[in-house]
């Protein structure tokens, strides 16, 4: 066996959402540990399943199905120390959106429809979930503050999912739907600040994704490298958790 027969998420971009939704979510607690290093471990090995569910679909190897429990149950006891100390309701709300998550990618790798925008809709809330499970197992309470900052970060990082599409397909639509989901951003993210659920701060933090209403123009979405579109992309997440994390500490004094 080859160590490229063993599966295994290649997708770096999702690796790069993963991990800084880790990091926002460790920042917006009060007292960051050590734990978090062994939770954010813990969060990477449950990410690992991905690969090896969609090889046992597809192929049926025992290997495959081998390594998706060996993979949740070493990131489940990883998890522990932390799960351990929350609350059994945080636990089953935190839980609902993974599970989803799991089942429609199951069903989609089974159909291969795994780059339907829908699935991917779903991988990003779980890519995301991160920034309300560390909040949540600091605090020991959920509340619409954290709940926001979480759904923030999801619409913010879902923008990627039509920005690709349109810079590969070059469809119309794709462009029409970039278009419209990032007013629809625009829209929610005016009423969390109106409704003062987050702070006039967190609106900086989207002014990365002026880059994407200007890759809709023909004139600037031509043929582009896709490594360097995943580290630019890399770069614009960064900077918007950056701002997130310094509106929330400043702002919501979380």
């Amino acid at each position: 066996m080859k160590l490229k027969d063993i599966p295994f998420p290649r997708e770096y971009g999702s690796w790069g959402i993963l991990i800084t939704s880790c990091i926002i979510g460790v920042f917006l607690q009060q007292y960051p540990s050590w734990i978090d290093l062994v939770s954010i471990a813990g969060i990477g090995m449950l990410f690992m399943t991905k690969a090896s569910i969609a090889a046992f679909i597809r192929r049926r190897t025992p290997l495959a199905f081998i390594l998706t429990f060996g993979y949740a149950a070493a990131g489940l006891f990883l998890l522990a120390p932390v799960l351990l100390h929350m609350r059994i309701e945080n636990i089953l709300i935190l839980s609902v959106v993974p599970l989803l998550t799991v089942t429609v990618y199951a069903l989609s790798a089974y159909l291969h429809r795994e780059r339907a925008s829908l699935v991917e809709f779903f991988a990003m809330a779980t890519l995301t979930l991160p920034v309300l499970f560390f909040s949540t197992a600091a605090h020991n309470a959920m509340n619409a503050e954290i709940a926001a900052l979480w759904f923030l970060t999801f619409l913010y990082f879902s923008a990627s999912i039509f920005k690709v599409k349109m810079l590969i397909v070059k469809k119309r639509f794709f462009r029409i739907a970039n278009i419209v989901y990032l007013f629809l951003v625009f829209i929610i993210l005016s009423i969390f600040i109106y409704g003062d659920i987050v702070p006039l701060l967190a609106g900086a933090a989207f002014l990365p994704l002026l880059d994407n209403v200007y890759s809709t123009f023909p004139a600037h979405s031509g043929k582009r490298n896709l490594k360097r579109i995943g580290i630019f992309e890399l770069v614009k997440g960064s900077a918007f958790a950056c701002i997130l994390i310094v509106a929330a500490k400043t702002t919501l004094k979380i």
